[in-house]
């Protein structure tokens, strides 16, 4: 498609938006509301950028998601020929950061560096618990890894993070475990999600040279989903923004709902503070929601102490208004909720058009329950991803090894693949000689293990270590020409699909090679959209890949999913399901002010996902941690919905007193849309 003309460029813009898009130059906030177009101005801003003469290389765009980059991607193409280089998420922008510049500093990486996600990083950590003679009961690894993000997050030496703590048990021992647990990934040349942040910012302020070089290649920035930034991520703006401060953010105080993971909503708050000189601009005008569900919207957020003061509005029609029900339990939620998408599907609606909410996870389980016994198609966000799958685990764990040659935890996980003679204790020995004589792990099995005494001798297990070692050694000759025949030869080098004809059924063999089908799929997407990728650029964009990455939209499927994960997301039929005190807002939050208020805004992102219809669900008796409450209450926050029967219409009241779990849960709802219907039309839910 050929570039648009710049009248094109800026044509159907609002006065808000084409103010925020024709900012040149200085520091300029944009308040985004909820389905205002903000992808919209954020594309057409970077097209505009680049057609005013700036170079695609001077320009550093951050978002939070892969699918938001490819989006933002694929439009600054269309509309201007060009694409910003450094345009990413903030942990793909600092990887490649850390790719060319990791080794100017003593950070004990090489650029070939394995990330490890959440499981390895506790892995790592469980191993040096193990060296001190420890268990995951003395000191709770989860615990420590969260100690340590902590600490990094907040660019706080360890030592000084333990101090700040109300209450550290071992103060001592935690901090010896985090220094083995550093050296430990210095050794593997690997880097924890955390790191790839930390370490950007430490060569940043440690190397005022290559800061000025950063400041003066990246010139202009636009960071997305700004009120999402954590305090790393604020100081990496800082910094490469410098005195010219052509910072450009967009964001919504009203949706920051990640302060779990280190986000700080005060970042946006305080923009204007920290660049007095900032344009604010507001963008109010909803596109995506119907009148209806936006006045709902309003209502609730308006509760908010701690906010920019906007108010969303829109030129759709009044559509639907927002319907309350109150089920009897679970089951009978589930049950409404299978009705419910019967109902639209009878109207013509897609599957895909309806998204289920909840505040936790398990909560899915009854909802998944109901779908698989009424053979409705469905998928869930936030159970087991697909790059968390056994077969492709193993498949990235060869592919790592092959990148990064010392990486520990990938050689462990494709020895449990291969017969190799190896066990834990000889797998122990052979490391620290790898170690003693400064070879890479992979290097040093090619070479020198047919020399040792183990390999010695007619016995099987010695046949075994040194068949291994040629397959090492065939590893490290693969030649990578190109990424597509590198993977394939590393997957045929593998064995995999021998080992899992032999080990799994028919059924769950084919299962389990589509899926590694699907991967070199991937690979070959890959290529297409990074020409210039390796397999090191490869393995690090599988790293990072999130929840809303995965979601597909193309499949004609319900889509079940948290509250949080549903964000930078919309569905024409949102369900908000269990909508109830200790849930939304949940007990943790209860009493804590700014949780409170975090809970509202949660509650106040999954109303805004919807297009067209809101229904919100709320159960009188629910099983909670194997025990049942028969007298769950109501959200809070559905009394501060708007009582106005034209957009929102509250559940009637229950006047059921007595429940009883194993009765049928067809009969226990009070909604009116099931009690009119015949038995015979309701499918058996599966019992606990």
């Amino acid at each position: 498609m050929p570039p648009i003309d710049d009248s094109k460029l800026l044509e159907g813009l609002t006065n808000s938006q084409l103010e925020a898009v024709t900012h040149l130059d200085g520091p300029m906030l944009v308040v985004a509301g909820a389905g205002s177009g903000k992808t919209r101005v954020v594309t057409r801003r970077l097209a505009w950028l680049l057609r005013q003469g700036v170079w695609p290389e001077q320009i550093l765009a951050m978002t939070f998601t892969n699918k938001a980059a490819r989006e933002m991607r694929q439009r600054v193409q269309e509309l201007s020929g060009k694409q910003p280089r450094n345009l990413g998420t903030f942990h793909g922008c600092c990887a490649r950061f850390l790719r060319f510049d990791i080794e100017k500093a003593d950070f004990g990486r090489s650029r070939d560096y394995s990330i490890y996600d959440d499981s390895e990083q506790l892995a790592v950590l469980k191993n040096c618990l193990k060296d001190l003679s420890l268990d995951n009961k003395s000191i709770n690894p989860r615990e420590l890894a969260q100690l340590i993000s902590k600490s990094k997050n907040q660019l706080l030496d360890f030592a000084e993070m333990l101090e700040q703590q109300p209450y550290c048990p071992h103060p001592e021992l935690l901090l010896r475990l985090y220094r083995n647990y550093e050296n430990k990934m210095r050794q593997l040349n690997a880097l924890d999600f955390d790191d790839l942040l930390y370490l950007v910012v430490k060569l940043l302020q440690n190397d005022p040279a290559l800061l000025e070089m950063y400041r003066h290649r990246l010139q202009y920035l636009l960071v997305d989903e700004y009120q999402d930034t954590n305090h790393l991520q604020y100081k990496m703006v800082r910094l490469i923004g410098g005195q010219r401060a052509n910072i450009h953010v967009t964001g919504d105080p009203d949706q920051s709902i990640y302060s779990w993971r280190g986000a700080d909503y005060r970042n946006i708050m305080d923009f204007v503070r920290d660049y007095p000189q900032a344009k604010v601009v507001k963008l109010e005008q909803n596109y995506r929601s119907t009148q209806n569900i936006l006045e709902v919207a309003n209502s609730l957020i308006s509760r908010n102490q701690v906010r920019i003061d906007k108010n969303l509005f829109t030129e759709n029609e009044a559509g639907a208004p927002v319907e309350c029900h109150q089920v009897a339990d679970g089951q009978a939620e589930a049950q409404w909720v299978l009705n419910k998408a019967r109902e639209l599907q009878a109207q013509g609606q897609a599957l895909r058009d309806i998204a289920v909410l909840y505040r936790t996870n398990n909560q899915a389980r009854e909802i998944e329950e109901a779908l698989i016994h009424a053979n409705l198609p469905y998928q869930i966000m936030g159970g087991l991803r697909f790059y968390e799958r056994k077969e492709i685990k193993d498949f990235i764990a060869f592919l790592r090894l092959k990148a990064n040659p010392r990486d520990e935890m990938a050689l462990k996980r494709v020895l449990t693949c291969l017969k190799t003679g190896i066990g834990p204790k000889t797998l122990q020995d052979l490391l620290n000689q790898a170690d003693k004589e400064n070879l890479d792990i992979l290097g040093f099995l090619a070479e020198r293990l047919p020399l040792l005494p183990c390999c010695a001798g007619k016995g099987k297990r010695a046949a075994q270590m040194r068949e291994f070692s040629q397959w090492c050694q065939g590893l490290r000759e693969l030649e990578d020409e190109s990424l597509g025949t590198l993977c394939r030869a590393v997957f045929d080098l593998s064995g995999l699909h021998d080992a899992i004809e032999q080990q799994y059924d028919k059924i769950q063999a084919e299962e389990r090679l589509q899926n590694l089908d699907s991967l070199l799929s991937r690979v070959q997407v890959f290529t297409q959209e990074n020409p210039e990728g390796d397999l090191v650029d490869f393995l690090q964009d599988l790293s990072l890949v999130s929840d809303v990455d995965k979601h597909d939209p193309e499949a004609n499927s319900i889509v079940l999913m948290t509250l949080h994960s549903s964000k930078g997301l919309e569905f024409p039929f949102i369900i908000i399901a269990g909508v109830e005190e200790g849930l939304l807002p949940h007990n943790n939050s209860i009493h804590d002010p700014a949780g409170f208020e975090e809970e509202r805004r949660l509650f106040y992102v999954g109303i805004t996902r919807a297009k067209k219809a809101v229904f919100l669900l709320y159960c009188r008796s629910r099983c909670i941690f194997g025990k049942w409450d028969n007298n769950r209450q109501p959200s809070q926050f559905l009394d501060e919905l708007p009582n106005r029967k034209n957009c929102y219409k509250p559940a009637k009241q229950h006047n059921q007193e007595n429940y009883h779990k194993y009765q049928p849960s067809w009969k226990m709802q009070n909604d009116e849309s099931l009690q009119n219907q015949d038995m015979d039309e309701l499918p058996t839910i599966i019992e606990d």
